[in-house]
């Protein structure tokens, strides 16, 4: 497989927002199908809904070989490979103890138990404008670009307060406890985003990078309903969050890294 891990001005014009139809058009697909289950993770485009036939008809249904995205998207990752290190928010969201969760449960009860969780975290997610990276296992990892959001002021707050909003839908601020328990980090650094090549022959839009690593190391060293802040996120959410400062030994780091942990407040 040829190495397509290069710098593209294509990407890295499409993610700092100098293309601006593609901003446009992911508000315009979110505005059509507000109350669409299942989006392309790149553009929006609505797979179910009352618009769906017309993104069926305009070349924007589900692609056959990864349903995440649509065909057009597709063609965009065969045609334009490579990316652009860039500016990013990265938000994790994992499931806590799912393994003993399973074990518990009819495998159909736990997948539709998932399903559940995606579902609500895709729609929270992408209402800040986040592009979904993956839906792996029991992780969502949604990604904040500011050439995608189009706010290149506020994407960091806008991806923790999509991580306290996803605490709540999760059940995290009820008196009952949560519906499924869930831990959150988010992070914020630079990240080489684009058409990455798979061992498939394909191509998807992912991050990778020291950004990404470190995101989901945060994420591990958070607790049921807690949502783990970087200190590269703390400065720009300091005055309307509160959370507890500490001092994390994460797996792969050899020095203690800095966090501030905050949870939901319960419901009465």
């Amino acid at each position: 497989m040829a190495d397509d891990t290069h710098e593209n001005p294509f990407w890295h014009d499409v993610l700092s927002g100098r293309i601006r139809k593609r901003i446009w058009r992911r508000r315009l697909f979110r505005l059509i199908s507000p109350g669409a289950r299942e989006r392309c993770h790149l553009c929006l485009a609505p797979f179910d809904g009352v618009a769906a036939p017309l993104m069926r008809a305009i070349g924007r249904g589900p692609w056959r070989r990864n349903p995440q995205y649509c065909d057009k998207c597709e063609l965009l990752f065969s045609e334009c490979r490579g990316g652009a290190e860039v500016e990013l928010a990265v938000v994790y969201a994992d499931v806590r103890g799912s393994t003993q969760l399973a074990a518990k449960m009819r495998p159909i009860e736990f997948v539709a138990l998932m399903e559940r969780f995606f579902i609500t975290a895709t729609k929270i997610l992408t209402a800040g404008g986040a592009a979904i990276d993956k839906m792996v296992g029991d992780e969502v990892v949604a990604l904040y670009l500011p050439g995608l959001t189009g706010d290149r002021a506020n994407y960091r707050r806008t991806a923790t307060r999509a991580g306290i909003e996803l605490l709540r839908a999760t059940g995290h601020a009820d008196a009952a406890g949560p519906w499924l328990p869930v831990g959150v980090s988010v992070h914020s650094g630079i990240a080489f985003v684009g058409s990455i090549g798979t061992e498939r022959g394909t191509h998807e839009f992912a991050a990778l990078g020291e950004t990404m690593n470190l995101g989901a190391r945060l994420v591990a060293a958070a607790g049921t309903g807690e949502l783990v802040i970087s200190d590269a996120i703390w400065p720009e959410v300091v005055s309307e969050i509160k959370a507890e400062r500490r001092s994390l030994n994460l797996k792969g780091i050899d020095r203690p890294v800095v966090a501030y942990v905050a949870r939901v407040e319960h419901r009465n």
